[in-house]
Parts: C-alpha cells; sequence; structure tokens
C-alpha cells in the first residue's frame, strides 16, 4: 500500500519539476504544458467520489490492484506519448487511477488492522508517502538530465512491479458487495463539481490565465456540489455517504484537515516564494532551504501513528496544528537581516506541526465508522484534502497580491488558529464517543 502511495504522489512532484523539459520538448507553451500536472489532480479529483462504489463492488484489494495496473500502463503511455495533446489526455487517466491508488489503499489498511492499531499502520504509510515530495525532484532533475523526459514515467515500472508483485501474494482482496446501483445524477454533479472547483482555486494561482474565467468555474463548480450534497441526503442510495459528516467525530476530523491542509499549501507556496523574492535565492537553494520543513513532517509522522492509537487522533492533531501556529507567527516580522538559524528552526517546527496534524485527524476519521463505511470515509478525507489544499493556495496568493508577505503569513496564522479550534473540536468529540 505505501509503495503504490508513494508512486501516486511521486509522480506529481517530478512532473511538476520536468515541465520546462517538456515544453521544449514538445515546442509547446508554458501555459499550455501545465495542462500535463493539472490534468493529472483533476483526474485524481474526479475519481475519488466513485471509489466507494467500486470497493463494495469488487472489494478494497481487488479494486487497488486493478488500480495499481492501470497506474503502469498509463505511465507507459505516458512515456511513449507523441504529442503534449496526448500526453495530458493520458495524464488525466493516471490521475484516475493514482486517486484510487490513494483511498482504495487506505480501505485496504483500515479494514486490516481494525481501529486499535490504525494509528501506527497509517504512521508508516505516511513515513514511506512523505518521502516522495523530497525524493522526486532530486531523483527527477537527475533522470531529466541523463535520458529525458520519458525517463520520469519510465521510473514508475520497477517500483510499481514489486508492489504489484508483493501485492498479488500479500494483499487481502476484500468482500465483494452487491451494491446498490449507482445515483448517476448524483455521479454526474459530484464528479463535475469537484474537479471544476479544484482546477478554478488552483488556477488562481497560475499566472496568465483569465481569472474571471476561473470564478465562473469555481461558481458552476461550487453549484453543482451544492446541489450534490442535497440530492445526497434525500437520496436512499447515495454515491456517498454524506451523513458520516453529521456525527461528531468525522465532521471535526473533516474541519481539522481542511484547515490544515488549507494551511499547509498556503505555507508550500509562500515560503519558496519568501526565499527567492525576499532573500534572493536561487531554485536549487531555495529547495535545499525547504528539505528540514520535509524532514520535520516525514520523520515526525512514524511518532505520530504511535501516539494515535495511544492518546486518540485529537490531542495528537491538536498539539501539531499548535506548533503549526507557534511556528507561523513569527514569519510576518521576517526579514533579510532574519539569522537562518532562526528561520530553519521555524521550518522544522512547522514541518513536526504538520506531520502531527494532518495524518492524526485523518485516522481518527476511520477509526470511528464502522468497516462498511470505511471507502465512504476515505473518499471524503482525500476530497476535503485536495479542496482544502487548493482553496488555502488560491487564498495565499490573492492576499500575497493584494498585501504582500506580511498580509499572507498573516492568513496562514489564521488558518492555523482556525485548525487549533477544529483539532480541539475533535478532541471533545472523541472523549464524548469514548464515555
Amino acid at each position: 500500500m505505501a509503495l503504490g502511495a508513494f508512486l501516486a504522489n511521486m509522480d506529481s512532484s517530478i512532473v511538476a519539476v520536468g515541465l520546462e523539459s517538456l515544453r521544449a520538448a514538445f515546442g509547446a507553451e508554458l501555459v499550455r504544458i501545465q495542462w500535463v500536472a493539472t490534468a493529472y489532480l483533476l483526474g485524481l479529483s474526479a475519481v475519488l467520489p466513485l471509489t466507494p462504489w467500486l470497493t463494495r463492488r469488487l472489494g478494497a484489494g481487488r479494486l487497488w490492484l486493478s488500480a495499481l495496473s492501470g497506474f503502469l500502463l498509463t505511465s507507459v503511455a505516458c512515456a511513449l506519448s507523441p504529442t503534449a495533446e496526448v500526453l495530458i489526455a493520458v495524464r488525466a487517466a493516471q490521475g484516475m487511477t493514482a486517486g484510487i491508488l490513494v483511498a482504495a489503499g487506505q480501505t485496504v489498511i483500515g479494514l486490516a488492522v481494525g481501529p486499535e492499531r490504525l494509528g501506527r499502520m497509517m504512521g508508516v504509510l505516511g513515513l514511506v508517502v512523505g518521502l516522495a515530495p523530497i525524493a522526486g525532484p532530486s531523483v527527477g532533475g537527475f533522470l531529466l538530465a541523463r535520458f529525458g523526459w520519458p525517463s520520469m514515467f519510465w521510473l514508475n515500472l520497477p517500483v510499481g512491479v514489486l508492489a504489484l508483485v508483493l501485492a498479488v501474494r500479500f494483499v487481502p482482496r476484500g468482500e465483494r458487495q452487491a451494491p446498490p446501483p449507482i445515483d448517476w445524477s448524483g455521479l454526474l454533479l459530484v464528479s463535475l463539481g469537484l474537479p471544476l472547483t479544484v482546477y478554478a482555486l488552483t488556477g488562481i494561482g497560475i499566472p496568465q490565465t483569465s481569472h474571471l474565467l476561473d470564478g465562473v468555474l469555481a461558481l458552476i463548480g461550487v453549484g453543482a456540489l451544492a446541489v450534490f450534497a442535497w440530492r445526497t441526503l434525500h437520496t436512499p442510495r447515495p454515491v456517498l455517504r454524506l451523513r458520516l459528516l453529521a456525527r461528531p467525530v468525522p465532521a471535526a476530523a473533516s474541519s481539522t484537515l481542511v484547515t490544515a491542509a488549507a494551511g499547509m499549501y498556503g505555507a508550500v507556496l509562500l515560503v519558496p516564494l519568501w526565499f527567492q523574492l525576499q532573500l534572493g535565492a536561487g531554485a536549487a537553494e531555495t529547495g535545499l532551504l525547504l528539505v528540514p520543513m520535509g524532514v520535520g513532517t516525514t520523520v515526525t509522522v512514524a511518532l505520530a501513528g504511535r501516539l494515535v492509537d495511544r492518546l486518540g487522533g485529537g490531542p495528537v492533531a491538536l498539539a501539531g496544528a499548535l506548533l503549526v501556529l507557534v511556528s507561523t507567527v513569527p514569519w510576518p516580522w521576517l526579514g533579510p537581516g532574519t539569522p537562518m538559524i532562526a528561520v530553519q528552526v521555524l521550518l522544522v517546527v512547522h514541518g513536526i506541526g504538520l506531520g502531527l496534524s494532518l495524518m492524526p485527524a485523518t485516522t481518527a476519521a476511520y477509526a470511528s465508522v464502522r468497516a462498511s463505511e470505511l471507502g465512504d470515509a476515505t473518499a471524503l478525507a482525500n476530497i476535503v484534502l485536495r479542496v482544502g489544499g487548493a482553496a488555502g493556495s488560491a487564498l495565499t496568493v490573492i492576499v500575497l497580491a493584494q498585501g504582500g508577505f506580511r498580509a499572507a503569513f498573516g492568513l496562514l496564522a489564521v488558518l492555523a488558529g482556525c485548525a487549533v479550534l477544529a483539532a480541539s473540536w475533535l478532541t471533545r468529540a472523541e472523549n464524548g464517543r469514548k464515555l
């Protein structure tokens, strides 16, 4: 499961590094080749609502094996793409398989280990997946320089084949069920609304695009999601069991996830810009300066899993949110004269806080539902993460453009404060559930 999730995340980070190489290879404008990354994100978002039905129909393990096979096939198709248009189309299909890999993999883990050991298993998963954004740019840069852009996709084959061989032997296939017929109208609404919303929010951060069009698409997307939510609550056979969010623990965990993800994606966008525009750092130097934050997150996730099994997700997520808040508040007053050691300490603390907040909230949501509801819980958690991350990035770009770095870091502090409140709610909800 960890290898599959690692592939899905590494592939995204490698392509982000390789966009310039793709632009040169296909002779395309950067705005058009950017769709190689955007199509992957949209495909991933579009398929998430369908994964609970597929999980019940095929069994979580069979669905994951099918998704991994599809990911490998689309990787080959990406490497052999003759034009930019073909590559963009195949990347959308690859994103769909990646979305199923992540959500179905988490469902397999939850069903296999049970709620008592779910924290430490999610910690192991997070430790491996956390290496993806660190390994992706460095490995991708080496491959691009030596072997060209197709190597970014050929790299998936050895890791994916290893995962497939192990999975055929060890991964439980899961129980097949006879799910009710799909609510096609609801599926169409959410499969249209979710990608449109994510695309519009993400597009606000891309220069040389029509933000008026982004606004229109966002309205359409949010409107479709609103109609979907109303329909879901009034139909006996919903595509997604949104009523899970009426329970205190899933609702509080989702609130923690959306606010923490918004702050995390906002910081990932803002901090590199601060290094480059305020300190004059180059791209390579900026990447090195960001390593402490990634290391802090990756190392902490494994410890967080064990703490969740002992204390519950709420207290651990609350501690993480507080660390994120403490490490964010000083940033509006930092400048070129700030000692670099102080900046690095803040980044390490921030990374530790992220490792202690996102995964524990996710685990708390999964541990609070029945086995038959786990597919819906994993899909909802991943949807919340995508929307929260896109919204955080868009808000950060808007505030940065209007008020500069001080205002943008102030926004991140506000989001961190909201995450603290949400994690406090999660802690109370878990305590009430135990009583």
